[in-house]
Formats: structure tokens, C-alpha cells, sequence
């Protein structure tokens, strides 16, 4: 949808998620449509829950105020990523209020967005703000999001070849309605093994948001000259803070001994705004399926893109442009 509203170009998309146990569209999904058809006035046929074909006409891309209220855990980051570009688009500044799962499974967390992701879209010139007034974790959501999204003016070629030196770790553990100091024991337990491991030092943000529904989340993000990567875990019932921190924190240092200049999931959020904007080249760790499969995506809209790399190499991503 993304791609279709700064391109111009429609496109029709059918048996969507049929393999899965629940098939069709979900909540999140809904959302993200309808937001993108908003911001570009687009026609839509096939927007319902549970929809498995979906036809989508975008317009003329309009900058605004605009309200989404998922009504579940769905994530709204994917929304955001969604519709971020799209905005960037217009030649006025828009604003967007999200009402829905800010720290759910198998999606970035708002953190994630606000702390990594959008420090890296800067690079290609893409500038937005989020600031989280609620935390929503799954699966009562409720988390509430605001996001202010300036015209892309500068579009910006992204070459990332290397990470450099690392120059720091900054870390944010934090947990809500949660007995036992969750928080606390998370940060305490990864920061014992990164300095035992490694001697390597945390700084911590404090994080004082409130939630609707208990839950808890630590990331961990290690910021080097040029790369960078962020790795978080969400508490699950039954899963000790202890493990979830020291989990974050093995993540890190797999990182921290793996080649290439970001994560492997920054890499495939990067591919849609490095061809919005001008193009490039970045290594990561590996080639995910995720990551191939977003390239393989921006090609049908008429950009050239690829990825390749095996483990133990890194993996190389290059987006042509049109």
C-alpha cells in the first residue's frame, strides 16, 4: 500500500494469509488499509476483517489530522510504517493518533519505532516523531500513539556498508501492573551477562508510561560510528525476567560478533523508504525470507531492488530505484 500511494499505481492482492489458522485480514491489517486509503484517497474493495482479496486504488495523497482505533492488540507501528511514507509525501505536515497494541509479538514495539527505526529512515531524509502517551501490550492493547510527520524535502541516498567502532549500548526495561520489579530484575539480569560476558556497560532510559494491561518489554540497542542494531523481548507468562533479560542480551552479543552494519530486521523496514528516497546499498547480518520478500515486492512497483549473502557473509541489500 505504501508503494501503490507514492507510486500511483493500483494493485489486487488475493488469498491473503489463506494458509493461516485465522485467515484474512486481522484488525491491524483493516487499520493499516483503511489509514492508507485516507492518506491517499484511495478506492478499496475488499476491506473487512477476515477478507481474503483486497483491491486497492490509491489518488492523490492529502496531509491531515487522522484518528485509528485498532479495537485489539493489533500493532500499531505496522500502521505507522504504513503510513509514515505515504504522508512524507504530501507537501504539509500531517499528525497521527493510533489507538492499539504498542508492544505486541512478531512486531516492532513502539520503542523499537521511536528509538531505532526512525533514527535510521532519517538517513534517507524520512522524518517523523513518536511519542507514546500508553503502552498497549497483548492481548488487551490500548496503548495510545502519536506520530507527526514532516514533507519529505531532502531525499537521501543510504550507502551503509560498514558499522565502524561501537561507541555505546543504550538500553529501556520497563513493565506495568506487574508484582516482583520486573523491570528491575530484566535490566539487572542482561546487564550482568553483557559485563560478564564482555565488560561492556548499559545506559539506561527510564520509562514511566502507563498501561492499561499489565505486561513488560526490555530493548537493547548497540549504536556503532556508522551501523546499528536493536533487539527486544516482550514478558510472556510463566517466562522469568531473569531469561528475557539474559535472552536480549545474547542477542546482542551474537550481533556484536556477526558482520554487517544493521540488524536483520531494520533491514527489510529500510527497503519501502530507501526507494521512496534515492536509492542505496546497506549490509546486515543475513538475508531474512522477510527481507527477500520485501525486495521482491518493490520490484513489482518498478524499482530495483536485491538482496543475496550467505551466513557466514553478510548479507547485501541494494535498491537502484526506478
Amino acid at each position: 500500500m505504501t508503494l501503490a500511494s507514492a507510486t500511483g499505481r493500483p494493485f489486487e492482492i488475493t488469498h491473503i494469509r489463506a494458509g493461516r489458522s485465522r485467515p484474512g485480514l486481522r484488525p491491524q491489517h483493516v487499520a493499516a488499509v483503511r489509514a492508507a486509503a485516507m492518506a491517499c484517497q484511495a478506492r478499496v474493495s475488499g476491506l473487512f476483517e477476515g477478507s481474503l482479496d483486497l483491491k486497492f486504488e490509491p489518488r492523490e495523497i492529502a496531509s491531515g489530522e487522522f484518528h485509528f482505533e485498532i479495537g485489539t492488540a493489533g500493532a500499531t507501528t505496522l500502521v505507522l510504517q504504513t503510513v509514515v511514507p505515504i504522508l512524507a509525501q504530501s507537501c504539509e505536515a500531517s499528525r497521527v493518533e493510533l489507538i492499539g497494541g504498542t508492544h505486541v509479538p512478531a512486531s516492532p514495539s513502539c520503542h523499537y519505532l521511536s528509538r531505532h527505526w526512525i533514527e535510521m529512515t532519517e538517513r534517507v531524509g524520512l522524518s517523523a516523531r513518536v511519542h507514546m502517551r500508553s503502552m498497549g501490550f497483548y492481548p488487551r492493547g490500548g496503548g495510545a500513539v502519536m506520530c507527526e510527520i514532516t514533507p519529505w524535502r531532502n531525499r537521501r541516498e543510504l550507502i551503509l556498508d560498514e558499522r565502524g567502532e561501537l561507541v555505546g549500548l543504550r538500553g529501556i526495561s520497563a513493565s506495568a501492573r506487574l508484582r516482583g520489579d520486573v523491570a528491575h530484575r530484566q535490566m539487572r539480569s542482561a546487564e550482568r551477562l553483557l559485563w560478564e560476558s564482555r565488560r561492556l556497560d548499559v545506559s539506561w532510559t527510564d520509562c514511566d508510561i502507563a498501561a492499561l494491561s499489565p505486561g513488560s518489554f526490555i530493548q537493547i540497542e548497540a549504536i556503532f560510528q556508522h551501523g546499528r542494531g536493536a533487539f527486544c523481548g516482550l514478558g510472556e507468562r510463566g517466562l522469568r525476567a531473569e531469561v528475557l533479560g539474559e535472552r536480549v542480551a545474547r542477542d546482542v552479543l551474537a550481533f556484536l560478533d556477526s558482520r554487517g552494519a544493521v540488524d536483520p530486521h531494520i533491514a527489510d523496514q529500510l527497503v519501502v523508504p530507501m526507494a521512496l528516497g534515492r536509492g542505496g546499498r546497506l549490509t546486515t547480518t543475513f538475508v531474512t525470507r522477510h527481507l527477500e520478500t520485501v525486495v521482491e515486492t518493490v520490484t513489482v512497483f518498478g524499482f530495483r531492488a536485491r538482496a543475496w549473502g550467505a551466513p557466514p557473509e553478510p548479507g547485501v541489500v541494494e535498491v537502484l530505484g526506478p
